[in-house]
């Protein structure tokens, strides 16, 4: 009898027969499952230390309830927490205040990292004040890390190949998760089995009707090593499990799979694999009509620290009044720089938002129905608005800045590009209609659903992060948006521009959406828009921004991609830091472990890019070596020692090496417009 290395209180025993590999072949056809000892984990656990502020007790399923509890000086009137175990959802988990004045909440999870924060008064988005485990949220923040179960405590150091001990707590196969089973263009299979790394001395994959497959040695982590065979597909379903020897010691895993024939499978767009993006924020490309030009219109070539005299008779400070700046940019003037961008190499187009919007970014929306009139034809959205009716589409025309958009599409695709566009369906801004009915009629209102209302006497309203000038949506778990109505008014704003004129040909509209913050809306909701948007154009493109690895949301059932700043952080942190410079095997590793994560299909489309509207442009970066990604740099948050003068040769020169390994790794690069000018 041998065993089975642990590590901890968790003792994992393995009974295995000392067998030669070569007999186990006739073994495998003769008798299912093989006749070998199963790996066997014994009762109990251990799991990594948890901060005061979290509870856990593993349920007799494996499962593990976890209770929060929070603290606070302030005393909000209600607090909830939002994780990626709950699709961000302010609303799904509630706590609940003790006689002690803490808040509480119990939710029973999963096995493994888990990200959260908690949500006072539906608005305020704060991490953990008692947990120093986080990872940066892409907006500024920090979102709370805990890590159930035994996975977490494991530790290769001490495991060693052929000495017959195997550690049972490490091994794994998901076929459900392309980490284990992915599905290639090439119609072959990945199959893929894990155990802890320098562990095993090898790993063979076993069906009832055939020879055994040994299975090569692929990624490997810090923990772990990931073992891979590539398959043909099968078209009938068939059993398999693994066998596993080191040493003298041979066993078999304890579960046996299915690999079915009619399993669904990713698939993504062809053409957005061989896609080169070009991200515009309309107002700050190229203003080509000055007719549409917004009455303080900003000189082109000013002086960005300069104020002009009407933001001087604001009284406001320079992060103030800059948001106020509107620069002219236009369609026409994108449409004009084709010709431009295609010498570049570019053939796909994201747009930040274009629908009507009061603001510079466009992200607080006064309308889906229709482009904003400074970027196409101005003073045109009043008289439209005033005849038309939000819930019925048949009221709806086309303005002339719709059509400018229109002609734009028809151009840019006569010319070879790919055009998408921003869909923020999570909240809009205080002038959309639907708000302001709200705010005039109450509970009255048709639209009174579609918000989250916090109070209507007197009227307040949640915020997307707190911010009361963007009106947040009412979710649900079963929906993800909890108003009928509203998810027919978005349903039919897509059909709009994904078929303009109706006749079932999609070649008119968009090719697809990049989604806003769709992690804040629970995934039912982007599981019904997918198959609309599939329905309309199978070949249309969807890409979340996600900022965290993305597992779940590229599974085929939302998105076919999401903003790779999985890709970005590592690659500026190799080749910008200083003191903290990745090594390249580490930067390796971790685009190693992202690849692996995904599907190939999903990997094939990612949107690589470095910079983007929400960060500062690599250049910047690379003159501010050693900060995390997207931190420390804004000085009117107090990063004072942010270098915001213009970048220096080195830093042009660092760029361009990140460039060139952006256009080579496997991926759709993505270029925010105007880095290729430095």
């Amino acid at each position: 009898m041998n065993h089975v290395r642990s590590n901890s209180r968790r003792i994992a025993h393995v009974c295995a027969a000392a067998m030669a590999l070569g007999a186990l072949p006739s073994l495998a056809r003769a008798e299912w499952p093989p006749a070998v000892p199963p790996l066997a984990v014994a009762a109990g656990s251990r799991m990594a230390p948890l901060p005061p502020s979290i509870g856990a007790r593993e349920t007799p399923d494996g499962l593990w309830d976890v209770t929060w509890s929070l603290s606070l000086g302030e005393a909000p009137t209600s607090v909830t927490v939002a994780g990626d175990f709950n699709g961000w959802n302010r609303d799904a988990l509630a706590m609940t205040r003790g006689a002690d004045g803490v808040w509480r909440a119990t939710a029973r999870l999963k096995p493994g990292p888990w990200l959260y924060k908690f949500v006072l008064d539906g608005e305020r988005w704060i991490a953990d004040p008692k947990n120093p485990d986080g990872v940066d949220d892409g907006h500024e923040g920090t979102n709370s890390r805990i890590t159930l179960g035994a996975l977490a405590a494991l530790d290769a150091s001490a495991a060693a190949i052929g000495d017959g001990a195997i550690e049972a707590l490490a091994v794994e196969h998901r076929p459900n998760r392309a980490t284990y089973l992915d599905d290639r263009a090439d119609g072959t299979l990945a199959l893929r089995y894990r155990t802890l790394a320098g562990d095993v001395e090898s790993v063979e994959v076993v069906f009832p009707d055939a020879a055994p497959i040994r299975l090569q040695r692929g990624v490997m982590t810090d923990v772990f090593q990931y073992w891979e065979a590539t398959l043909p597909r099968t078209d009938t379903d068939r059993s398999y499990t693994f066998l596993l020897r080191d040493g003298a010691t041979v066993a078999r895993h304890p579960e046996t799979y299915t690999l079915r024939s009619n399993r669904p499978k990713v698939k993504t767009p062809d053409w957005a694999k061989r896609a080169v993006w070009y991200q515009i924020m309309p107002d700050r490309f190229r203003n080509a009509e000055t007719a549409n030009d917004p009455t303080h219109v900003r000189p082109w070539t000013s002086d960005w620290y300069e104020p002009s005299d009407v933001e001087k008779a604001t009284g406001k400070g320079f992060y103030e009044y800059i948001w106020d700046r509107l620069y002219g940019g236009d369609l026409q003037g994108a449409r004009e720089r084709l010709g431009y961008l295609k010498s570049l190499g570019v053939n796909a187009i994201y747009f930040t938002p274009i629908f009507q919007s009061p603001s510079l970014h466009r992200y607080d929306a006064t309308s889906y129905v229709h482009v904003e009139e400074l970027l196409g034809v101005k003073g045109d959205y009043k008289a439209a608005e005033a005849k038309e009716d939000l819930l019925d589409p048949s009221t709806w025309t086309w303005t002339g800045s719709d059509r400018v958009f229109l002609d734009f599409l028809k151009e840019a695709k006569r010319q070879g590009f790919r055009v998408i566009i921003d869909g923020v369906f999570n909240h809009v801004g205080t002038a959309h209609p639907a708000f302001e009915d709200v705010r005039e009629r109450g509970k009255a209102s048709r639209y009174a659903d579609w918000f989250a209302i916090k109070s209507w006497t007197p009227f307040q309203h949640e915020g997307w992060a707190g911010f009361g000038g963007m009106p947040s949506f009412r979710k649900d778990e079963t929906h993800g948006l909890a108003s009928e109505s509203l998810r027919k008014h978005i349903f039919d704003v897509t059909r709009r521009w994904m078929d303009p004129n109706g006749d079932g040909d999609p070649s008119d509209g968009v090719d697809g959406w990049r989604l806003d913050v769709p992690n804040e809306v629970p995934m039912a909701f982007w599981r019904e828009w997918r198959a609309l948007v599939k329905s309309i154009n199978p070949d249309a493109y969807l890409v979340g921004e996600i900022w965290q690895q993305a597992d779940d949301w590229v599974d085929g059932t939302t998105f076919d991609a999401v903003m790779n700043y999985q890709f970005a952080q590592p690659a500026i942190a190799w080749v910008g830091n200083r003191a903290k410079k990745l090594a390249p095997s580490k930067l390796d590793r971790r685009l190693a472990e992202l690849r692996l994560a995904y599907p190939s299909e999903a990997t094939y489309v990612m949107q690589n890019l470095l910079d983007s509207h929400d960060t500062d442009r690599i250049a910047s970066m690379l003159m501010n070596p050693d900060r995390d990604y997207n931190r420390e740099n804004r000085p009117q948050d107090g990063a004072t020692n942010y270098v915001a003068s213009k970048p220096d040769e080195l830093a042009y020169r660092k760029t361009r090496l990140l460039a060139l390994l952006q256009m080579t790794y496997v991926g759709a690069p993505m270029i925010w417009y105007g880095t290729e000018v430095g």
